[in-house]
């Protein structure tokens, strides 16, 4: 017979369902001081908890992935039009 394997993951336990709980509502009470964060991340207050820093680091690698896709894209199109103009021309795109 064959054995069975079983994937065993911490995180899908009620011990770790508990613990990622008390990581998310730690993170909306610890206070993080200005002085400790890039000037970009200060606030009026003087401070922020943790949760809104992950919040505003996510944000912001989010911002910068459309930015390197809407970059790529552009490049993309850039190509696709210059190789359509030399095909218009009669031109081999890639001579061996």
């Amino acid at each position: 017979m064959g054995q069975v394997e079983m994937e065993y993951r911490f995180e899908n336990t009620i011990g770790g369902q508990l613990i990622a709980k008390l990581r998310e509502e730690m993170s909306e009470v610890l206070e993080v001081p200005n002085s400790w964060l890039p000037e970009s991340y200060h606030t009026a207050k003087g401070s922020r908890t943790l949760a809104s820093v992950e919040r505003e680091f996510d944000k912001r690698q989010s911002e910068k992935a459309e930015s390197i896709h809407a970059e790529k894209k552009a490049s993309k199109a850039e190509l696709i039009d210059l190789y359509r103009s030399r095909v218009e021309q009669g031109e081999e795109l890639f001579a061996a």
